[in-house]
């Protein structure tokens, strides 16, 4: 347990470093925490500040002792080893989450899933490659029973694939439009041109994936 604490201890610190001291996005993964005690849970619950919550691949077959997080609006805990308790006390403890990543676990039947509908600003949701999805109905059941969803397994309600980009792309893009904009006012050929490039680059805006693949 002593290395699990010391690996955490890392990761946060260097996370924090590199957030200017802040924390409000961690992501943890490929440490074997397996079940949260109170020194484990601590480390990270210390930082109330955190937004988002990334858990992956951490060996978590429940969610007792999960730290007590109350500002938490991103929950990914993927490909872990969890059952239909871990979404009743993420529902009890939760209550901010837009966004719930449960992809590869153990996720069986509508009933494991129906405490979620205590989450009204939850939005997106992922149950990928759990037993649920199996069920005759999955897709249209899951809108069903959580109104205020617009993503499951990063579908919409029809069913199509979304589409999404990063912050740091979709940085990028702002920016470039910027230059180009600044540049046109010196050279009205020039602008021209670039008014092209903008038409050829335009797109509907993207929702940014939460969830990790």
């Amino acid at each position: 347990m002593a290395a699990t604490l010391e690996s955490i201890k890392k990761e946060i610190t260097a996370q924090q470093e590199a957030q200017n001291g802040e924390l409000e996005d961690l992501d943890i993964e490929g440490i074997a925490i397996g079940q949260f005690d109170s020194q484990s849970a601590n480390l990270i619950q210390q930082h109330q500040n955190l937004v988002s919550l990334s858990l992956v691949e951490c060996q978590l077959k429940n969610l007792e002792g999960f730290p007590k997080l109350n500002n938490l609006e991103n929950l990914i805990l993927e490909a872990n080893q969890l059952e239909g308790s871990a979404i009743t006390y993420i529902s009890k403890n939760f209550k901010k989450l837009a966004c719930l990543s449960l992809a590869d676990n153990n996720i069986k039947t509508f009933e494991e899933v129906e405490p979620l509908k205590q989450l009204k600003q939850l939005q997106q949701l992922d149950l990928a490659d759990n037993p649920i999805t199996q069920l005759p109905g999955y897709f249209n059941k899951i809108f069903e029973l959580l109104p205020s969803l617009s993503v499951l397994d990063n579908k919409d309600k029809e069913g199509q694939e979304i589409q999404f980009s990063s912050d740091e792309e979709e940085g990028d893009e702002y920016d470039e439009l910027g230059a180009k904009d600044g540049d046109g006012d010196e050279d009205d050929d020039d602008q021209f041109d670039e008014d092209e490039d903008d038409d050829d680059d335009e797109s509907d805006v993207k929702p940014v994936k939460k969830t990790k693949k």
